[in-house]
């Protein structure tokens, strides 16, 4: 079988589309489609990658980027991508993006609870943007877009030649770890749901089931099937089929209490295998995200809102309140497990174990009045060792 030859004309060489030509040399526009043709980029992650560098070249050749830029239906977003794409890589210079990192960085202000978000900001920007450039898709032998070096100043050799990304630098992104919103706790937030959501809205309520009870991530409880609840170890299997791909490395087994899995099941009609949480809206496949869930997803958030959940990614506070706990009450490596974190630093990046908080022990010597907790002078001394 390994021998067998293809019948002619069945295997056809591909059809490439010619460059993109510029005076200036290759294009933002020719390169990104170069990136999508030869990398093994999922959709949703090329576009968003794709949305940062456009965002960064925009801004170096003064590309007007108001609301319209995101008109779908009247054709401003693709006038504003076409402007974009037209600008030549060689635009994009190391001098251009510390301009650009510069203004970005300004948007802070002085507050510095402000400067630390809009740190992490720029990082995601740039991360996205580099990404785009790896050494795995540019350096493909049928990658066929030439990236411009340019000359930057070297205190060793005087001068080099760089890429324009291996010329700026992250930004300090400060402590990541999770503080739960003041008086809110996953006990009171489930008594609380069960009471307001299970009744009037069921739907919102399953979601909201999933993303605390098993820590699911929004986009993997929007398509959640009942074949992945087992009710014989009590366990949600997250992998892949026809409707996700989990986040690399992130797939595996959460396991729950079985209350919730018996909560979740009581909800399922007869033998279903469809999706847990119902929804008129159908299914499809997008290169953006697309919640088939949307409206239960709005009168979850609405109703976290009203329930001391102020975060901007509100659903996603309910996963950080899950590993908070969990980390709380079994460590760090039954959180990171939990999680499913690729590497057990993600986790303790973001979560802090109390178990591993170790304290000076003090008490003794801050006791007044009580003879029995003082230390003497004789205890203290060190021992003489007769010779």
């Amino acid at each position: 079988m390994f021998n067998e030859i293809l019948p002619p004309g069945q295997l056809k060489p591909p059809t490439l589309a010619p460059l993109a030509a510029h005076d200036g040399g290759p294009t933002v526009g020719a390169f990104l489609a170069e990136v999508e043709r030869t990398s093994n980029l999922k959709p949703k992650t090329f576009r968003r990658y794709a949305q940062y560098l456009r965002m960064l070249a925009a801004h170096i050749q003064g590309v007007k980027s108001d609301a319209s830029r995101y008109d779908h239906h009247h054709g401003g977003s693709a006038r504003w991508r076409e402007k974009v794409d037209a600008i030549p890589l060689v635009a994009i210079t190391p001098a251009a993006v510390a301009d650009w990192k510069t203004a970005y960085l300004k948007r802070a202000g002085s507050d510095p609870r402000r400067k630390l978000e809009v740190n992490r900001s720029f990082n995601a920007a740039l991360r996205c943007s580099k990404s785009l450039f790896s050494a795995h898709i540019i350096n493909r032998a049928n990658f066929r877009v030439k990236i411009p070096r340019f000359k930057v100043p070297d205190g060793q050799l005087g001068e080099r030649q760089a890429y324009w990304f291996e010329t700026l630098e992250f930004e300090r992104a400060g402590s990541m770890k999770f503080h739960a919103p003041a008086g809110v706790t996953y006990e009171s937030l489930l008594v609380n749901a069960r009471q307001a959501l299970r009744s009037q809205h069921p739907e919102a309520y399953k979601l909201f089931l999933l993303c605390l009870g098993a820590g699911l991530r929004r986009v993997e409880a929007d398509v959640c099937l009942w074949t992945q609840l087992n009710p014989e170890d009590d366990s949600i299997r997250i992998e892949s089929n026809e409707y996700i791909e989990p986040k690399q490395g992130s797939g595996g087994t959460v396991y729950i209490d079985p209350s919730l899995m018996r909560e979740l099941l009581s909800f399922r009609p007869g033998q279903a295998n469809g999706f847990v949480v119902n929804s008129t809206l159908q299914w499809r496949p997008t290169t953006y995200e697309r919640y088939r869930c949307q409206p239960h997803w709005r009168t979850l958030m609405n109703w976290l809102q009203d329930h001391g959940i102020c975060a901007r990614k509100k659903v996603h506070e309910l996963r950080k309140i899950f590993g908070d706990a969990i980390v709380k009450q079994n460590g760090i490596f039954a959180g990171s497990a939990q999680l499913r974190h690729a590497t057990i630093q993600m986790t303790a990046s973001h979560y802090t174990d109390p178990r591993q908080r170790a304290v000076l022990p003090v008490g003794k010597l801050l006791s007044d009045g009580d003879p029995d907790c003082r230390i003497s002078r004789l205890d203290s001394r060190p021992v003489r060792h007769e010779s």
